[in-house]
């Protein structure tokens, strides 16, 4: 079990050099970039309740709401009734050409914001839940991230595969790449059996909706 900051870049480095002896020859440097590119490989991909949490004081201003700076992907959005549909903002800029009304449908992401159909009002709450990136792995930050104590392997796996090239390891990114998508599809099993999911992104075709 990895508890600290300085046993992940052991761990990392050994598994760089091929051996057990826990050498830090890798430069501490180099360790850390590489599992912050791990991170990000990470967060696009997964969907779980340790990267899950509610919307906060996130307001709609001309039908448009700032998406969170931490956000990776929706899981639940709505305005305290059923949850709305993700679609591209192509089909929602289309839909909104029809003047729709009544209850929102629709929501798109539209560059650093939301925007939604048919339009909400001004300081409308958003609610629901997003996906989000836990803070960066740090000495300070290790100890209390949720999603590394229950799966310290997915992040030294996507360390790893990340790594690969530029140790001249790649026959074995797929040993590593397997190990690491075994542990990432298990826990976005684990999400979709749940039912937290709102789904992937839908691209529509506008035109029955706007006849």
């Amino acid at each position: 079990m990895i508890a600290t900051w300085s046993q992940l870049l052991g761990r990392l480095s050994s598994l760089i050099a091929g051996d057990d002896t826990g050498s830090t020859s890798v430069p501490v440097a180099t360790l850390e970039a590489v599992i912050s590119m791990g991170e990000q490989r990470i967060y696009r991909e997964l969907r779980t309740r340790f990267n899950e949490k509610s919307f906060s004081a996130v307001t709609t201003t001309s039908n448009a709401a700032t998406i969170p700076s931490d956000f990776e992907a929706s899981s639940v959005v709505h305005f305290g009734k059923k949850p709305i549909e993700p679609v591209s903002e192509e089909f929602l800029r289309e839909y909104l050409n029809s003047n729709p009304t009544g209850d929102v449908r629709y929501f798109a992401a539209a560059g650093p914001s939301f925007m939604f159909g048919p339009a909400v009002a001004d300081g409308t709450a958003v609610q629901g839940r997003y996906f989000y990136r836990l803070p960066a792995l740090s000495a300070a930050t290790l100890p209390t991230n949720a999603l590394f104590a229950v799966a310290e392997d997915l992040f030294t796996y996507a360390a790893l595969c990340e790594s690969a090239p530029f140790f001249e390891q790649d026959a074995r990114i797929p040993l590593w790449n397997a190990k690491y998508e075994s542990i990432r599809d298990s826990l976005n099993r684990g999400t979709h059996r749940a039912a937290y999911s709102a789904g992937r992104m839908r691209v529509r075709p506008s035109t029955p909706i706007l006849r």
